[in-house]
């Protein structure tokens, strides 16, 4: 494996929801790779945090603050990352928002402002950055879905809703990009146990919760965040040169598997897999 094909030097990434989570730790791993980052998020006070972090690593990052919920705020946060780093080369949108109501409970702020941001601003950033990536020779974008937009759970149909636009949205932009030499493709994750709750997740007092959830799963275990950050780095990489519009499902094997199996006495461990 040529390992240079998974080198980003002087290329700069825009990942939006970077403050924390699944997007910080995409943003820190393409920043170890080489790339320059922007860190694009409406928390100031966790982006200031990410932003020290990357720059005591030795990343070359700067914070933008952004409000995706508004009109005409995705276009600007495109437009300010290319005026400070004299270009866009990889769009990760990876930004959500919202509350995951039950059906009855739910809202038409919160249906709003989860389209809004999950969505909407996807769509609306990628449209900004695609002449910017085409008159400099191509680029690459990765949506964050996840699992959500092929199965049901009891919360938000809002998110679930958006999830699964975005999907759909990849495939919609990868057709009309591709003749631009911008690949677009999506991650969608499943039960990820992001970098600031591994310790809770691994607590004594979590055990019950930490042994169900590692029974939904073929391999018999939960996500972390760098493997989600590892597949969009692959999708972004010279490996994946041929790829697009496609999805990579980061979750383990959990929408593959019969959960019914598990409440019967045939339930398949590690031993007979």
């Amino acid at each position: 494996m040529d390992k240079s094909n998974f080198r980003f030097d002087d290329k700069v990434v825009l990942v939006t929801g970077s403050a924390g989570g699944i997007g910080k730790t995409i943003a820190t791993a393409f920043g170890k790779a080489g790339a320059r980052v922007a860190i694009c998020d409406i928390n100031r006070v966790a982006a200031e945090t990410c932003l020290k972090e990357l720059r005591e690593s030795g990343i070359e990052a700067m914070y933008f603050a952004v409000d995706l919920s508004k009109k005409g705020e995705p276009q600007r946060m495109v437009s300010d990352v290319v005026d400070a780093f004299g270009k866009l080369d990889i769009l990760i949108n990876n930004a959500r928002a919202g509350e995951r109501l039950e059906l009855l409970e739910d809202t038409e702020e919160n249906w709003d402002i989860t389209m809004s941001v999950g969505l909407k601003a996807s769509y609306f950033a990628t449209q900004k950055a695609i002449p910017i990536m085409d008159s400099q020779g191509g680029g690459n974008i990765v949506n964050i879905s996840s699992v959500s937009a092929h199965v049901i759970s009891s919360g938000s149909a809002a998110y679930h809703v958006s999830k699964s636009g975005l999907s759909q949205l990849t495939k919609y932009l990868a057709v009309h990009a591709g003749p631009k030499n911008i690949r677009v493709n999506s991650v969608s994750p499943g039960l990820i146990v992001q970098d600031e709750h591994r310790n809770r997740f691994k607590s004594s007092d979590n055990v019950n919760y930490r042994t169900r959830a590692e029974q939904c799963h073929p391999l018999k275990r939960v996500g972390y965040s760098q493997e989600v950050a590892d597949a969009a780095l692959f999708l972004c990489s010279k490996a994946a040169s041929f790829i697009t519009g496609q999805e990579i499902i980061v979750d383990g094997g959990l929408i593959i598997q019969d959960q019914w199996a598990l409440l019967s006495n045939k339930t398949h461990t590690t031993d007979n897999i």
